[in-house]
C-alpha cells in the first residue's frame, strides 16, 4: 500500500474518533439537569365566576441552560402547563427571574395565548396561569399551591 494512503486512512480514523467523542461531549454539556419539585395546588377558573377545580398533586420540571429558563408543570390536564423563556418564531418568552422568584412566561404570536410560571423562593410557592380553550372561547386557568423542597 502507498505510503500516503496509509497515512491518510489513518488520520480519517483518528479524526473519526476525535468527532465521535467531542460531538459526545458536547452533546452531553448541552443539556441541562432537570430538577423536579413536588407540589400541592388547587386551580382556578376566573371566567367562570372563579369555578375552583378539583386539588392536585404535580411536579414542576425546573431546567436552566444559560440565561434561559424552562419550567414544566406535569399534573391533571388543566394544571399542565410548560413555559421556556427563549424567544422563536412562534413564540415569545421572557425570564421573569428575580432575587425573590423564578419564572418564565410564553405568548404564542399568532393565536395570543399565554403561559406563566412563578415559583416564589421563600416558602416555596407556585403561582401560574395558562388559557385554554373552553366552548370556543380562550379561558384562563390560574394555578396555586406549596412546594416542598426535596434534595
Amino acid at each position: 500500500m502507498n505510503p500516503v494512503v496509509a497515512v491518510i486512512r489513518q488520520w480519517a480514523k483518528v479524526s473519526a474518533l476525535v468527532g465521535v467523542c467531542l460531538v459526545g461531549a458536547l452533546s452531553g454539556s448541552a443539556w441541562a439537569q432537570t430538577f423536579k419539585m413536588p407540589c400541592e395546588v388547587e386551580g382556578t377558573i376566573p371566567a367562570l365566576n372563579d369555578r375552583k377545580l378539583d386539588a392536585a398533586k404535580v411536579v414542576v420540571e425546573i431546567q436552566s441552560m444559560g440565561k434561559n429558563v424552562f419550567l414544566k408543570i406535569n399534573g391533571p390536564k388543566l394544571y399542565q402547563v410548560q413555559v421556556t423563556s427563549l424567544t422563536t418564531e412562534e413564540f415569545d418568552g421572557k425570564n421573569l427571574t428575580t432575587a425573590k422568584e423564578m419564572g418564565a412566561y410564553k405568548k404564542h404570536r399568532k393565536t395570543g395565548v399565554e403561559s406563566e410560571i412563578v415559583l416564589e423562593r421563600e416558602p416555596i410557592m407556585l403561582h401560574a396561569f395558562h388559557d385554554v380553550s373552553y366552548h370556543g372561547k380562550i379561558t384562563r386557568v390560574h394555578v396555586d399551591g406549596p412546594c416542598t423542597y426535596a434534595p
